[in-house]
C-alpha cells in the first residue's frame, strides 16, 4: 500500500495497521474517525479480437509503454461489468465496437509484482476495420508470424498471447487461468469452449 500518512477522510494522523482477531491486515486503519483504508489490486480487462487468424493489436500513444504494442485493454471503471469494461477500452483504443454480452470470458489471472488481477475475453468480426482511438497511434490485425515481438508493451504476458494465437490456429478456444509472479508463470486451462 501507498504509504499514507494522514486519513484521506478526517486528515488524522498516524494510521496503523488495523488488527482483527488479533492479526494485522493488509490494509489501513485511522484511529481518529474509525475509517478502514483498503489497497486492492487493480483490475484489468482486456479482449482479444480476431479476424480470420488474426489478432488485434494497439499502438500505445500513452505512457507507461508508448510506442509499444498491446492487446486493447485497460483498467475496470466504477459500475462497470467485466466484459462491459473490455468493449469499452476496445471502442475507446481501436474504435472496433463490440456489445459486452458478446464477447466471451476467455482469461483470468493475477499479476502479483504489479498488484493486478486481470480478465480477458474473445471475440471475433468479420471484417477488419479499425480506428486508432485517442489513446493509440495505430491498430491493426497481425497473425503470429506479423505480430509486433520485438516492440511488445508488455512481454511479461506473451506466453498468454501465445496461447491466444494456438487457441486461433486450432478454432478451439479453452478458459485459461494464470497467475504470474516475479519468478513464475503458471497457465492452466480450467474448461473448454467450443
Amino acid at each position: 500500500m501507498t504509504q499514507l500518512n494522514f486519513c484521506p477522510d478526517c486528515g488524522g494522523a498516524l494510521l496503523q495497521f488495523h488488527v482483527v482477531a488479533g492479526e494485522p491486515r493488509n490494509h489501513r486503519y485511522c484511529e481518529s474517525c474509525h475509517t478502514r483504508h483498503y489497497d486492492h489490486p487493480r483490475i484489468v480487462v482486456t479482449a482479444f479480437i480476431a479476424y480470420q487468424k488474426k489478432l488485434l493489436w494497439v499502438q500505445r500513444d500513452l505512457q507507461p509503454q508508448r510506442d509499444l504494442w498491446a492487446i486493447p485493454g485497460g483498467f475496470l471503471e466504477n459500475n462497470e461489468t467485466l466484459a462491459e469494461g473490455a468493449a469499452r477500452e476496445l471502442r475507446e483504443e481501436s474504435g472496433v465496437d463490440i456489445p459486452a454480452q458478446q464477447l466471451q470470458l476467455y482469461m483470468t489471472g493475477t499479476i502479483t509484482f504489479i498488484n493486478q488481477v486481470y480478465v480477458a475475453f474473445r471475440g471475433s468480426v468479420t471484417r477488419p476495420d479499425f480506428i486508432p482511438g485517442v489513446e493509440s497511434q495505430a491498430c491493426g490485425f497481425f497473425s503470429r508470424d506479423e505480430c509486433p515481438w520485438d516492440a511488445v508493451a508488455y512481454p511479461q504476458v506473451n506466453d498468454s498471447i501465445i496461447q491466444a494465437y494456438d487457441d486461433l490456429d486450432r478454432g478451439r478456444f479453452e478458459v485459461w487461468q494464470a497467475e504470474m509472479t516475479e519468478n513464475r508463470y503458471q497457465l492452466q486451462c480450467v474448461s473448454t469452449r467450443r
